[in-house]
């Protein structure tokens, strides 16, 4: 599909323009004259803008900090306050009974931030996923055998939502945001989920909590009878991954198909977006990598990574054994191409996935 040009595509290149102006390309802008010069057709294009009487929309994040990974989580919200909206806590998910947990280093993060985030303004939500740990150890991630379990029948759903409720307010949290995957396009499972979801609304709305919902992009959007009221937040980062072949975690063909999609959904949309990426192998193994993790491979290798089309950097090794591998992944850059080309279609909220190492 093909958006027209609307007025937010124009401010981001404006905004674009005067970074690049101000040093943020990482090259010389020119001689002093032709600076200034440059300088003079972003302000007069601006106020341009400003004299046709609409207001310039400013970026929102919603930072994801995952308890199993808190290294400079602190450090990193610092440079992005500026525009933080919500911070999640993740996760709570669930014990061989079904019954919701919140693990203890997501207590003691939230217990140590909670309260200077509060006073920011900025909103704290506990995240729910559908990963269960049974009682010998072993454990089953986005499971929707889970998932049906809870929510098939209404005296079940309500009563998970309750627990939900009372988990919320008893940690102190703001708001509940669920992040149940994996149920792609099971329109029957869909149902439920959104009966769920109704119910769940009205209550947070009773107890003044926030809710979010989390949904994954390979889904018939048109066909789910959306909730309105939650906020919902799409992944826009699965494109490429460990179920693929190589490639980035998104690009601009994929995010317009999303945008396509989320015409459906109620309100005004988040759209979750992730650095970092995965190493595959000749050999068949594939694994996640952070962007410090990938840099220090390549480093280590002694290769350079090419930035795609896609704005995600690629490069390719060869091991110790002798197997290759091509390697994807996006750092700083990668994440500003892509926000500035959903602002081609007036989405001005992100969800960051992940803070952290």
């Amino acid at each position: 599909m093909a958006f027209g040009k609307k007025r937010s595509r124009r401010i981001g290149l404006l905004l674009l323009a005067a970074c690049m102006l101000a040093g943020c390309g990482g090259k010389e802008a020119g001689s002093a004259e032709a600076k200034q010069q440059d300088e003079e057709r972003v302000q007069m294009a601006v106020q341009e803008t400003e004299t046709e009487g609409e207001q310039i929309r400013e970026i929102s994040y919603s930072l994801w900090n995952a308890y199993w990974n808190l290294e400079g989580v602190e450090e990193q919200t610092e440079i992005l306050a500026e525009h933080v909206k919500n911070v999640n806590f993740f996760a709570a998910y669930f014990d061989q009974n079904d019954d919701v947990f919140i693990p203890q280093e997501t207590t003691d993060f939230y217990t140590a931030n909670g309260a200077l985030y509060r006073e920011r303004g900025w909103n704290c939500y506990l995240t729910v996923v559908n990963d269960q740990i049974n009682a010998d150890g072993s454990s089953s991630l986005k499971t929707t055998e889970l998932l049906y379990r809870l929510l098939e029948q209404e005296e079940r759903y309500t009563a998970h939502a309750e627990s939900l409720i009372t988990l919320a307010k008893e940690a102190g949290y703001d708001g509940l945001e669920i992040d149940y995957e994996n149920i792609r396009k099971d329109d029957v499972l869909w149902g439920y989920f959104m009966n769920f979801i109704g119910y769940l609304y009205d209550r947070c709305e009773e107890e003044n909590l926030l809710l979010r919902v989390v949904i994954e992009t390979n889904i018939n959007a048109d066909q789910i009878d959306w909730v309105e009221g939650p906020t919902y937040c799409v992944m826009c980062y699965n494109l490429y991954g460990s179920h693929s072949e190589p490639g980035p975690k998104a690009d601009r063909a994929f995010l317009e198909e999303i945008m396509e999609k989320m015409r459906y959904v109620p309100g005004e949309v988040d759209y979750a977006l992730a650095n970092g990426g995965f190493d595959w192998g000749e050999d068949g193994t594939v694994k996640s990598l952070t962007v410090k993790q990938a840099e220090t491979l390549m480093a280590g290798y002694g290769q350079e990574a090419e930035r795609d089309e896609s704005a995600a950097k690629v490069f390719t090794y060869t091991d110790e054994n002798g197997v290759s591998h091509e390697v994807w992944y996006g750092d700083q850059e990668t994440l500003d191409s892509w926000m500035l080309w959903l602002q081609s279609g007036d989405n001005w909220n992100y969800s960051i996935w992940r803070l952290g190492d």
